[in-house]
């Protein structure tokens, strides 16, 4: 039974220095980053503010570790048994490392602990079981001629990771990269760096040679700037906003045409045909999907694309269910959804749900809870113009909004009438129409009759301005590696 949650939150000792060459380090001008939690509004103030001469430091003892060959060398049975070790470690402090994630962002602790945490350690070990089954190929033989075609490390890596839900998204990257043969300089949100610091630890506990795990605390537009413009990093890779990845793209073009990967922004969405047997369970899953993490999730599915024939049953159905998602006290062992990230955010989601309003679309959601802390109700709106801002542009906050339709084909021309391409989903029971609208569906990922639904196994990322590759997967080892050609012309015997 977990017990005194908050007390444990106040009594956390928590690293904030940057993690470089096997060391916590201040930054060189010892600056730090300024924030308060948003539950409570303690003084979280501390983290390493580094900047381009910090990064250079990281980015020079990851290159030297790769150059000497220490973690590169290491045989693919030594690689997975050190990130068993990882994970095996981070799984005896789960409830810390959930605490650390709960203090910083809010989320719920159940979350973190149930949910988040667990995925995080699961992708771990099936990354670390991957990689000596991850198979290079030869071209079929021909007399005195054969070819080789192997995935070679690129050499230094810098992840940049987003503070939704750090340590899933650390390992999407962190792993498959150390599996390659590469170093990495991880550079976390600074509104997320706390459970990322201490998993640096741990990683050189488990047995991670120093300089090939790196951590780089900082803003992004400093830190995370440097680090994608440096001519050693030969791949940066990035979660967060469409509009920063543009930045990212940018950067790698002016810098040394490095590897670019980017899971950018979305405005999924869910259809719901009239042919959908099922409304309450669509109910649930869209509520569940939309409102469980306050919406600040890039995959959620923030556009309800209803039949006009069964709008009425839906949306009364819809009402009900997003009522289980009141957010409530994070630190209660039984609250589903915690806190918004920041005042900041905040204020960005209740200035969208002021454009809806000012444009027409109507509220059909209660609005008479009393909020203890930071956050935002569960909103709905009808009644939407398909063309507005709130059905166009990704809010990253619990706002939904419901377009109805009159047919199947004016649903794929909404659905895909958008910018984002990530995930979309159909509800319907008419199994050629689940075919053919998922086929005419532009995302990454489509789901049928379901939401938020995968594994490991298969690859997460979207297509448009939602991003550019793969997280998860054995698609990510294609990520952190580029393919060589080996032609070899034996002498004739």
């Amino acid at each position: 039974m977990i017990q005194n949650i908050k007390k444990k939150a106040f009594a956390l000792k928590i690293e904030k220095r940057a993690f470089i060459n096997g060391k916590y380090v201040n930054a060189l001008d010892n600056d730090i980053i300024h924030k308060v939690s948003s539950i409570d509004g303690r003084d979280l103030s501390g983290i390493s503010s580094c900047k381009e001469a910090d990064v250079n430091i990281a980015v020079d003892a990851a290159k030297k570790s790769f150059e000497a060959k220490i973690w590169l060398d290491k045989l693919p049975q030594e690689k997975k048994e050190i990130l068993f070790q990882l994970a095996d470690l981070m799984e005896q402090n789960k409830e810390e490392l959930a605490l650390l994630d709960t203090v910083e962002t809010g989320r719920s602790f159940k979350n973190y602990y149930f949910d988040s945490i667990p995925k995080a350690i699961q992708t771990l070990r099936y990354f670390a079981e991957s990689v000596d089954k991850y198979y290079d190929h030869t071209i079929p033989p021909r007399p005195n001629v054969f070819a080789t075609i192997t995935r070679e490390p690129l050499g230094v890596v810098g992840l940049i990771t987003p503070w939704n839900d750090p340590l899933v998204v650390a390992i999407w990257k962190f792993a498959p990269a150390l599996l390659m043969g590469n170093s990495v300089v991880i550079k976390p949100a600074e509104q997320s760096s706390f459970s990322i610091l201490r998993v640096a630890a741990l990683a050189q506990k488990a047995g991670i040679p120093d300089g090939v795990f790196n951590v780089v605390t900082g803003f992004g537009e400093t830190a995370g700037k440097a680090l994608a413009l440096h001519p050693d990093v030969s791949g940066i890779f990035f979660t967060g906003s469409s509009d920063v990845g543009k930045k990212i793209l940018q950067y790698a073009g002016q810098s040394n045409m490095k590897k670019v990967g980017l899971e950018c922004g979305g405005k999924s969405p869910f259809i719901v045909s009239k042919h959908c047997n099922n409304l309450h369970k669509a109910a649930q899953v869209l509520a569940k999907n939309i409102f469980y993490n306050q919406g600040q999730i890039c995959s959620a599915p923030s556009r309800a694309i209803v039949d006009n024939e069964i709008k009425e049953d839906f949306v009364k159905l819809l009402i009900e269910e997003s009522q289980n998602y009141i957010p409530q006290d994070p630190f209660d062992i039984d609250t589903e959804v915690g806190c918004i990230i920041n005042k900041e955010q905040q204020q960005r989601v209740l200035d969208y749900i002021e454009k809806g309003k000012n444009a027409g679309a109507k509220i059909i959601t209660p609005c008479d809870v009393d909020l203890k802390h930071l956050c935002v109700l569960p909103t709905i709106f009808d009644q939407v113009d398909p063309e507005s801002s709130i059905a166009k542009e990704e809010i990253f906050g619990p706002v939904l909004v419901i377009i109805g339709v009159s047919s199947m084909r004016e649903a794929i021309s909404i659905a895909n009438n958008s910018k984002y391409g990530l995930a979309a989903s159909i509800w319907t029971n008419n199994l050629d129409e689940a075919h053919q609208v998922s086929r005419e569906l532009q995302a990454g990922i489509v789901h049928v009759n379901s939401y938020g639904d995968d594994d490991d196994t298969v690859p997460f990322g979207g297509i448009k301005e939602s991003g550019i590759g793969k997280d998860k997967s054995l698609y990510a080892f294609d990520e952190y590696s580029y393919v060589k050609t080996t032609w070899v012309h034996l002498d004739t015997i």
